[in-house]
């Protein structure tokens, strides 16, 4: 597969490739071949293994090798290095978002169940934005069939029956509890949270504060930051 280089593998965390098929893989130097130095922007074909990317080769230019690590030309401890020569802190990066109504698509779809993993806030709110419009679509639909083929009722009253919007509503069960435990876990917080919902009044409200809240930049125990570049751990429902 061909891909673009988001991110080398560095200091601050593994690489990050933006597959043809616009996903993203991470990866790691040990997997690019000829001892290439990948950089930001550089094409490459690799082979994806989930969501890492491996055997990767670099396109367009020739590898280069990687310099050998500098030895140091005297013993004893390092120098003293003035504050203005340290380097500055870099902030976290945002990743460009995926669009909200491909996040919509994919949470009925790609992520139907997914309850492992991180999910950034415009995942979330595109989800529900799209989702709404849906019912309200469907609930317009369902009026106007059920007044074409079943009227009004003995008072007059037009009937309505509907069954798209139940439809939708059950096949929404499973993406829309997923995708609020993957919100949760971006906040480094157990998915388990979710059961509050059914505290009464309550329950919504604290889970509504939490979609709320932008992704955390660093890496947990459910995966690197959705929304920012981090590094592969273990990801678990806790």
């Amino acid at each position: 597969m061909r891909g673009e280089v988001l991110k080398p593998d560095n200091i601050e965390g593994t690489g990050l490739i933006l597959g043809e098929d616009g996903q993203r893989y991470q990866f790691t130097q040990l997997q690019v071949r000829n001892d290439a130095v990948l950089h930001a922007g550089q094409t490459v074909d690799f082979i994806s293994m989930g969501d890492e990317a491996r055997d990767i080769y670099a396109l367009g230019a020739r590898a280069v090798p990687q310099p050998a690590a500098p030895q140091p030309a005297y013993a004893g401890a390092a120098p003293d290095v003035p504050a203005s020569a340290q380097p500055d802190y870099v902030a976290a990066v945002p990743l460009k978002s995926d669009g909200l109504w491909t996040y919509f698509v994919r949470a009925l779809t790609k992520n139907f169940a997914q309850f492992n993993g991180r999910a950034r806030r415009a995942e979330y709110w595109g989800y529900t934005l799209f989702a709404i419009l849906a019912y309200f679509v469907l609930f317009v639909i369902d009026a106007f069939l059920s007044f074409a083929f079943y009227g009004t009722d003995q008072f007059g009253e037009p009937q309505f029956i509907p069954i798209l919007v139940v439809v939708f509503w059950v096949y929404n069960i499973l993406p829309s509890i997923s995708i609020t435990v993957r919100r949760l876990h971006d906040q480094d917080i157990s998915g388990w949270l979710y059961l509050i919902n059914l505290i009464p009044y309550v329950g919504g409200l604290v889970l509504l504060v939490f979609m709320l809240l932008d992704s955390k930049p660093a890496t947990n125990k459910h995966g690197p930051s959705p929304k920012y570049m981090g590094q592969t751990t273990v990801d678990t429902f806790n």
